[in-house]
């Protein structure tokens, strides 16, 4: 008999059914990890490092097998005046100015001048670009001048050297007194054969734009494309302007001075010399250039302060370099250069060249039109700095000197010029640089148009050195409400006498060290050539150390060799490295600047990494 609730269903019903896979593609069972055991990138030769050399190896050269080792490797040390370019085997490097002239639209506007001393009158280069200069207090300019002098007294009491108060008033009666000379052109042995732009010029570069009679009537601007550690952005609107008048001159160099052709730069390797404290936007885009536009096989990376120590025949030193517009302080300890100790300071050789004019407009300077925005102009006064600028106290004195003006369309003029001490307060700006115009750079000259980041492999090339924040912790005290101020320490610092900016940065090298350092002082650079450049420097620096360096027994600071010049001892230095066998693995190809960019500094240089990144 049936329940009448049979029917009734209890629950779902199971229904048996054969399992169906998700997919057609078989999957396979973990595996055990258990006893796994791989060699994947464990050895050195499995990098890409390896495989591009080995590649690299395997590629014909293009030159004979008998040339030297370093004939197919160009060293490159570009500078804001000068650029050093050369073979690694050659003695001397071509030094040409890095500067062009470029043909431009008559609507063009010039960038007004760059001021780099405190002024107390309207510059005429200003006016006639009509920008608005700023003009100092000429109290503080007469202070300032006040002061080096004041410094110069002291020192020359110190040894015993008579000062004449009324030296620069007897100078300036006699400036004023001069009557011009002219001297027949058959007569003027460096008479100047000056060039006349023509229609099919586009550009001129380096000694010929010197020779150019008048660029601006001609229609043509001059450029300075490099400023500093960066590019110049007073001259261009975009970065990829001034890499086209760099990659114009580097290739006119190379195939005119050092007759290679543009055919073979792919058989050929390059070495770029870049400053110690250097832009990676600007180092970025450079190799970028080296390596696509210019076709170079491979290229290397070494910065200025080991090259000059390598040059200098030391391993262990703290170089201070004086260049036209910057100079740098770094200590290399066992042939690496210490981040930590890198100091970049705001002024140069050209500041003191503008201060020495402003000096001798002061007394009279019987050459009355002169303007340094003209390049014949500027070359008369580098020509007077070069001859007349001392840090010696014993070569302060009332003298007479003569000295040559060619301007195009004219006959030679000859003037005779008496001094006293301006030719010793003009260098002694670099250790009294408050007659410096900071403000007036930073203006004139701003930040760089693009800032991408772009990761340079944690070398921090563009943070604050701890030698800088030594050197600016006066200013970063706590204030008022416990409110620590805002600076610019990198601006600050820039502003250090140079005796101040070498001590912090042997400072920052560590208390254990200071006393090595300050042992071996090596000054290269043009401004080094300044007679009485060292004894000054070191007489300075013993001040400030003896004091604080305990049981510190020398001091000493050098220059290069007689036989080195010191302009192109930091060309010497990468030429010498560049030769090492030892260094061969430092060679970055495109293929991995290609994947890697700036991160290839951080495995293939020898650039230290800092202690401290901000």
């Amino acid at each position: 008999m049936t329940s009448a609730n049979a029917d009734i269903p209890t629950g779902p019903e199971t229904v048996s059914e054969a399992p169906l896979r998700q997919s057609l593609l078989h999957i396979p069972p973990a595996a055990p990890f258990k006893n796994a055991a791989s060699n994947y990138l464990k050895h050195d030769h499995q990098t890409i490092w390896a495989r591009n050399a080995r590649n690299l190896a395997k590629e014909p050269s293009g030159l004979v097998e008998a040339s030297p080792r370093g004939s197919d490797i160009l060293v490159i040390h570009p500078g804001s005046r000068w650029i050093r370019i050369g073979r690694a085997t050659d003695a001397f490097p071509v030094s040409v100015p890095h500067v062009l002239a470029r043909k431009v639209t008559s609507s063009h506007k010039p960038p007004p001048p760059l001021s780099r001393v405190l002024k107390t009158n309207m510059d005429e280069d200003a006016m006639e670009t009509d920008e608005i200069q700023e003009i100092a207090n000429p109290a503080e300019v007469t202070e300032c001048i006040t002061t080096i002098r004041a410094a110069l007294r002291s020192r020359m009491d110190f040894y015993r050297i008579p000062y004449e108060e009324d030296g620069s008033q007897g100078a300036a009666e006699f400036n004023e007194g001069i009557q011009t000379e002219e001297i027949d052109g058959t007569q003027d042995v460096y008479k100047v054969d000056w060039v006349t732009g023509q229609p099919d010029d586009e550009f001129f570069i380096g000694h010929k734009v010197f020779r150019l009679a008048d660029p601006a009537a001609s229609g043509y601007e001059v450029r300075w494309p490099m400023y500093n550690n960066h590019f110049n952005t007073r001259y261009y609107a975009s970065r990829q302007g001034a890499l086209n008048d760099i990659e114009t001159m580097w290739k006119a160099i190379i195939t005119q001075e050092l007759g290679i052709p543009r055919a073979q730069f792919k058989n050929h390797s390059a070495v770029l010399v870049i400053p110690d404290y250097f832009d990676k936007q600007t180092v970025s885009h450079l190799v970028e250039m080296l390596l696509t536009q210019l076709d170079f096989r491979r290229v290397c990376i070494h910065q200025e302060g080991l090259a000059a120590c390598v040059g200098s025949g030391l391993t262990t030193a703290c170089i201070v370099d004086i260049g036209a517009v910057k100079t740098s302080v770094s200590c290399v300890e066992d042939g690496i250069l210490l981040s930590d100790t890198r100091m970049l300071l705001d002024y140069g050789g050209d500041d003191i060249t503008e201060f020495l004019h402003d000096l001798l407009k002061e007394i009279k300077f019987p050459y009355k039109d002169i303007k340094l925005n003209r390049l014949y102009d500027l070359h008369v006064m580098d020509d007077l700095k070069a001859r007349l600028c001392t840090l010696s106290e014993a070569d302060v004195a009332s003298r007479a000197y003569d000295f040559f003006v060619r301007a195009p369309g004219k006959a030679t003029e000859k003037y005779l010029l008496k001094a006293y001490d301006e030719t010793i307060v003009a260098p002694m700006c670099i250790f009294e640089p408050k007659i410096i115009d900071f403000d007036s750079k930073k203006k004139v000259n701003p930040k760089r148009w693009d800032l991408s980041n772009i990761d340079d492999g944690d070398l921090g090339s563009e943070s604050p050195t701890p030698a800088m924040i030594i050197s600016t912790q006066h200013l970063l005290q706590m204030g008022e409400g416990g409110i620590r101020p805002n600076i610019d320490v990198k601006f600050e610092a820039a502003k250090l006498p140079l005796d101040v900016a070498i001590f912090n940065s042997v400072r920052a090298a560590g208390n254990e060290k200071i006393k090595k350092f300050l042992q071996t002082v090596v000054v290269v650079g043009g401004t080094s050539l300044i007679p009485g450049a060292v004894h000054a420097l070191e007489s300075r620096l013993q001040a400030i150390a003896f004091p604080l360096v305990p049981n510190i027994e020398r001091l000493q600071v050098l220059t290069t060799h007689p036989d080195v010049d010191p302009r192109v001892v930091a060309w010497k230095g990468v030429s010498i490295i560049s030769k090492l066998e030892s260094l061969s693995d430092l060679w970055i190809t495109k293929p991995e600047w290609d994947i890697l960019g700036m991160r290839c500094l951080k495995e293939r240089s020898m650039i230290d990494r800092p202690s401290v990144v901000l």
